[in-house]
Parts: C-alpha cells; sequence; structure tokens
C-alpha cells in the first residue's frame, strides 16, 4: 500500500495547514463574491425582461439599454398581429419619470416636501397586463383610472416607504406626485428594477401618458408577441421581420438605395436577454470591475499558496533529499507537490463554498442584488481554486528540485 505522502504532508503541521487553509478559503471566498456580484448584474439587466410575457420582441433598431428604449410607430404591433404565427401581440410602455416621495405619517403639516427620484414607470393594459407572473397580472387590473400605480417593493427607501425601509402593503392608498400630476398606491408588487434605477412603478396607458407626457400613445417602446402553440420562434422572426421592418420609399419607381431605413427590429425572448446582458456586462465597466477582481484574488490566492508550500518545502529540504537517496526521481516529488496542492484547493473549498453562500444571502437581503449561488458558479470557482494552487505548486517546485542528497552528509 503506498504511503499518501501528499496528504501526511498536510496533516504534520496542522497550524501551517490551518494557515494554508484560511489563506486558500479567502480567496476563494474573494471570488466567489466577485462572481456572484457579476451574476448580480446580469440577472438585474433582464429581469425586468423576465417578468414581461412574450416570444418575440418589436423595439426601436436605435435601443440603448431600458430606459432608454427609443419609440417606434405602434402600427407596427397591430401589423404584426394580422400574421397567423401571432396569437397575440400587445404594445407596452417603459420609461423614466419622477417620483416625489411621499410624505410619512409623522411629518409636520404643510412642512414636507419630499425629493424627487428618477423612477421607471410601466404602461399596461389592465385588461391584459403582459406579465408571467400571476401576481403581476392580478394587481394590474386594479389600475382602472390613470391616477392609480402599483409601486415595486424592490424600490430603495429614498423613494419613501412610510415605514421608511420597504414598500408593503402599508402604502396602499399613499398619495404623491408621479411626474407633474398626483398619484395614488393601489398596490405593491415584486418585479426589479434594473441597473439604471432604483424604484420603478406600473401604471395604465393613460397613466404612463401623465407620467411622460414628451411621449405620445401612438409611439410605443415595446411590442410583446405571443406566438401560436407550435410555432418555430426563428420562422415566425422572420415572417414579422419581414412584414413590419423593410419600409421602402413610397415611390415604386425609386432605386432601392432610397428605401427608408427600417423603424422596428425583431427580436426572440433569447436575443432580447443576450443583447442586454452583454450590454451591461461588457459594454459598461460594472463586468469588467468584477472580473479584474476575479483576477486579483486569483493573485492573492496563489501568493498565499506559493508561500504556504515553499515553506513546506524549505522545512523538509532533508527528507525530500533522502526520497531522493532512496532513487525517487524529481517527477515523483513534483507529484507529491502537485497532489498537496490539489488538497489545498479542495480541502479550502468546502468551508469557503459554505460561507460564501451565507454572504449570498446577506449582500441579497441588505441591497436587494439577486445574488444566486448557481452550480455553474460552484463549479467554476472550484476550478479555478485548483488552477490557482496548482499554479503555486509548480513555482515552487523550483526549490524542491534543489534537493540534493549529498546535504544529508
Amino acid at each position: 500500500m503506498k504511503t499518501p505522502l501528499a496528504w501526511k504532508n498536510l496533516t504534520h503541521n496542522k497550524v501551517r495547514t490551518a494557515v494554508a487553509l484560511a489563506g486558500v478559503g479567502f480567496a476563494v471566498i474573494l471570488i466567489f463574491m466577485q462572481m456572484g456580484f457579476k451574476g448580480a448584474v446580469r440577472k438585474t439587466a433582464t429581469q425586468i425582461y423576465d417578468a414581461l410575457d412574450f416570444d418575440l420582441m418589436l423595439r426601436s433598431p436605435s435601443y440603448l439599454h431600458l430606459t432608454e428604449p427609443r419609440s417606434f410607430p405602434r402600427e407596427r404591433v397591430y401589423q404584426a398581429a394580422s400574421l397567423p404565427e401571432i396569437a397575440l401581440a400587445q404594445p407596452f410602455y417603459l420609461g423614466l419619470s419622477e417620483w416625489q416621495a411621499p410624505e410619512p405619517d409623522d411629518a409636520p403639516l404643510d412642512q414636507y416636501s419630499g425629493d424627487w427620484r428618477g423612477i421607471i414607470t410601466i404602461g399596461v393594459d389592465p385588461q391584459a397586463p403582459a406579465f408571467r407572473r400571476e401576481e403581476l397580472r392580478k394587481k394590474s387590473t386594479l389600475l382602472t383610472d390613470p391616477r392609480f400605480v402599483l409601486i415595486d417593493n424592490r424600490s430603495k427607501a429614498d423613494f419613501g416607504p412610510q415605514n421608511g425601509k420597504r414598500f408593503s402593503e402599508g402604502d396602499i392608498g399613499v398619495e404623491t406626485a408621479l411626474g407633474s400630476g398626483r398619484v395614488r398606491i393601489v398596490g405593491v408588487v415584486t418585479l426589479g428594477t434594473g441597473l439604471a434605477a432604483n424604484g420603478a412603478c406600473i401604471a395604465n396607458y393613460d397613466g404612463f401618458a401623465r407620467a411622460c407626457p414628451w411621449q405620445p400613445l401612438d409611439e410605443i417602446n415595446f411590442g410583446l408577441l405571443k406566438l401560436k402553440p407550435g410555432v418555430d420562434p426563428q420562422a415566425a422572426k422572420a415572417e414579422v421581420q419581414r412584414l413590419v421592418a423593410p419600409m421602402v420609399a413610397p415611390n415604386s419607381l425609386a432605386p432601392a438605395a432610397s428605401s427608408t431605413p427600417a423603424d422596428t427590429e425583431v427580436l426572440t425572448r433569447a436575443e432580447v436577454n443576450e443583447r442586454e446582458e452583454y450590454r451591461w456586462v461588457v459594454q459598461t465597466p460594472l463586468g469588467k470591475i468584477f472580473n479584474l477582481g476575479v483576477w486579483v484574488a486569483l493573485f492573492v490566492g496563489v501568493a498565499i499558496v506559493y508561500q504556504v508550500l515553499s515553506t513546506d518545502i524549505a522545512n523538509m529540504m532533508g527528507e525530500y533529499a533522502t526520497l531522493k537517496a532512496m532513487g525517487y526521481p524529481n517527477r515523483y516529488l513534483a507529484t507529491v507537490v502537485l497532489q498537496q496542492s490539489v488538497l489545498l484547493a479542495l480541502v479550502g473549498y468546502v468551508p469557503s463554498i459554505i460561507i460564501s453562500w451565507g454572504l449570498y444571502l446577506f449582500v441579497g437581503a441588505q441591497s436587494g442584488l439577486p445574488m444566486v449561488m448557481t452550480w455553474q458558479i460552484a463549479a467554476t470557482v472550484l476550478v479555478l481554486a485548483v488552477i490557482m494552487c496548482v499554479l503555486s505548486g509548480m513555482a515552487a517546485m523550483r526549490k524542491l528540485f534543489q534537493a540534493d542528497p549529498a546535504d544529508l552528509f
């Protein structure tokens, strides 16, 4: 039976091993947190889209991001609805308006002027709200008056919840200002605000027009299309694109070069999410910052593990020289060091994922970010932890190869 030399080396000096595991764990937790923040950015970027019920989306080709969606003619939705593949076509409005924090219960009479905050304002049809979740569909039916709004309970505390922390059922009936008009909160929903604003509310079409008077209702921000069962999204996209996108100049004798550019683009749900994630994770500094954080954490981990392994090798130089004198080649000794590195990664990973899971819950509760420990993150961090420790072991092998049996005499 072979002696598990790598394991024996780790358990020989428990204090030094504990220090090594603490270093590995610290680096792994850093990687977990950076990847968790990056995942939260990715999920936050699409959470409003995730709440909508659509298979294809119409939007302006000049779309920038969620709160800068631009607009296109409303009749494009009705054109798309004429296709046999389309089961339902709905206009959807979304813009950035101004919300005044409501007067708190303990505010002095005639002495309160709430701060104004930019808020995402959504316009829906109360009779057929285009949401996937039952809660959103049910509460949207309450929007029977342009002065009624639903407030997102993930809106930040500076939007003025009565309890000073989070919007709840206690805010129903509270009145405040949205845009230039007065509104009343008739319900509280869970939606999510995206990355461009800290609050969101929902109104009916006329309520949206009051909150965002610069956009006429015949110009919409999105067209949400539901396909009939069994229809292929890509094939339906091609048909919708053919119908609503190519807009040729009225003069049929005009050359093709004078054709008017399309004012509408058609995207599948997957394409919508992919483009929004690319916008926030790749094109903005957010994703780059968290990617840099992962590299920094890896560098820290490599430095810590290298110091531990190189010190361990230096302290056991006599033992390694003895093994060489017994005929063990450098290849075998290198294998022992690499096995020791992998064991450090695996043993240090276990408490790190448990601690990181708790930190995800804590940060998510405190900040509202959707920090979720997915199996993809867990597997990626495990691989990075092993690579980190193996690189450290390879760097520490220089000392190992210096072990000389002649030093024993």
